[in-house]
């Protein structure tokens, strides 16, 4: 019992810092994971021998080189990702701008596969990278399937804010969710940045559900004179992808959609939005 109870604080401090987007203090860990200070530290010293964590001079830890070894090994053996990383190539190379697959991730979008198109390498992404879900046009087709008090229950009032400083009514994200559902495919504009734009489409598995999606970046005024062919484009590769997984089973993405259907960890009472 003593074993498992280990095992299981050991994978929490490490999917913990899987979503931290910087270091962080062993009292800061301990505080997070509701976790005796004298637990974390002898496990985290035990994780930093073996190179699954990385200390600084000032003693933070983040993932170590081994986590790393451990994706790549992940990435050898997965089917999906591969056939994706082409799709993402090519409707980028097509399009001729940031290409990207998200999934809603621990209720955070995340930057799966991306691709930068012939030009504005300005709004390169980073794979990896987290965002909250509300300033993501992917979201408005992720969350379509979730009950409305599930999605305001795990999504914090701070991250309605959009890149302008304004704050995303409830009301309003609901409705571009519903929005989206009926169209097939998501146009967003200023969320993250008001002169940048964002069109995508779902991804869907075998049983119709969006486990993820197809998107591309790029400026506002670009997608205004391109909107119908750019939507071609993302279509027919979306198409490609989720044909795919009409026979084949992607766990990742599977996972990443059942996840949305529960409170992610540490939610609070939920707070009105304005």
């Amino acid at each position: 019992m003593q074993r498992a109870k280990g095992t299981d604080r050991i994978l929490d401090i490490l999917e913990h810092l899987e979503t931290e987007t910087r270091p962080v203090s062993r009292n800061a860990l301990a505080k997070a994971l509701n976790c005796p200070r004298s637990t974390i530290y002898s496990l985290v010293d035990q994780l930093v021998a073996r190179d699954w964590l990385t200390q600084d001079d000032s003693g933070t830890i983040s993932l170590g080189h081994r986590v790393g070894l451990l994706g790549l090994a992940y990435s050898r053996n997965a089917r999906f990702e591969p056939v994706a990383r082409e799709v993402v190539q090519r409707v980028a190379s097509e399009a001729g701008v940031v290409t990207e697959i998200n999934i809603a991730d621990s209720w955070q979008q995340l930057v799966l596969i991306s691709a930068t198109g012939r030009s504005r390498n300005y709004l390169r992404t980073v794979e990896g990278s987290r965002y909250p879900l509300p300033i993501t046009g992917s979201a408005r087709l992720q969350l379509a399937d979730i009950p409305r008090e599930v999605i305001r229950r795990n999504i914090p009032d701070e991250e309605f804010r959009l890149g302008s400083g304004e704050i995303l009514p409830f009301e309003t994200f609901c409705a571009e969710i519903d929005q989206a559902r009926r169209d097939g495919h998501f146009i967003a504009r200023g969320l993250i940045d008001r002169y940048v734009g964002t069109a995508g489409v779902p991804i869907l598995n075998r049983h119709g559900h969006c486990v993820a999606t197809l998107s591309i970046i790029l400026p506002q005024a670009d997608l205004d004179a391109r909107q119908n062919d750019l939507l071609d484009i993302l279509r027919r590769g979306a198409d490609e992808l989720s044909g795919y997984l009409r026979a084949a089973v992607w766990p990742m993405g599977d996972r990443a959609y059942g996840h949305l259907f529960h409170d992610r960890v540490g939610v609070g009472a939920a707070v009105g939005v304005g």
